[in-house]
């Protein structure tokens, strides 16, 4: 997998959905967005050492939306600020992700419930349009777009549960473990992956919990074995 340099110009916005910066988002929103995307697509390679001046440059909005997205990007466990030095990058660990995942899939299972009872019809449509999105992105081998579609997708489930609570403490560890998909190269496990993701999306557009928590289950579980496979080999 190719990174690139930390030399480069601005993080641009998602190609696929590009970020309006005159819409309805924040310009705090907008770099949060901008600088997590580069974290866990380790266009930041872990452990690297930035300024905030470099990080305003790269995101390309001011120093307060900046320090206000790296405020919730520390609290999230992918940087550290350091006072009068700048920001280092999280590394990435192996204990830190199966404790992600043990966490998660806890998580995962109430907030899977909780939208399979709340999801309004157009919700469990779109949640299901998403996933199949992933699918095709997977077809094509466009990690970057199926990323961007498995975090809206996230974030479809995270709406249709109406359990803020959960759905914050979720945020954090989804991102950790799509970081942990990219430092791992786990490119063959796209599409295998993306049809995890459909049958949650079915499942949950049934109405019935049950379904719901069984197949979010059975994404974690997939999701456990492919980086416990990996870990092994390295």
């Amino acid at each position: 997998m190719t990174l690139r340099s930390l030399d480069d110009q601005r993080i641009p916005s998602p190609t696929s959905r590009p970020i309006d910066d005159n819409a309805v988002l924040s310009l705090s929103e907008i770099a949060y967005r901008r600088l997590e995307e580069a974290i866990v697509t380790l266009s930041l390679r872990p452990g690297a050492s930035l300024t905030e001046a470099q990080l305003i440059d790269m995101v390309g909005v001011g120093r307060t939306p900046v320090r206000e997205a790296l405020i919730r990007l520390a609290q999230q466990g992918l940087v550290e600020v350091l006072p009068r030095k700048g920001v280092l990058v999280a590394g990435i660990n192996a204990i830190d992700i199966m404790a992600a995942l043990d966490a998660r899939e806890v998580l995962e299972r109430l907030i899977a419930a909780e939208a399979s009872r709340r999801a309004s019809p157009r919700e469990r449509i779109a949640i299901v349009e998403t996933a199949r999105a992933m699918r095709a992105a997977a077809e094509e081998g466009d990690a970057n777009a199926y990323m961007r579609l498995d975090k809206e997708f996230d974030a479809a489930v995270a709406t249709a549960a109406r359990s803020p609570y959960a759905t914050r403490a979720a945020e954090p560890l989804q991102a950790l473990i799509r970081r942990a998909w990219y430092h791992f190269e786990r490119q063959d496990d796209l599409v295998p992956a993306a049809q995890h993701h459909v049958a949650f999306a079915q499942a949950l557009a049934t109405a019935d919990p049950e379904a719901a928590m069984s197949a979010s289950d059975r994404l974690m579980a997939h999701l456990r074995g492919g980086l416990l496979a990996t870990l092994g080999r390295d």
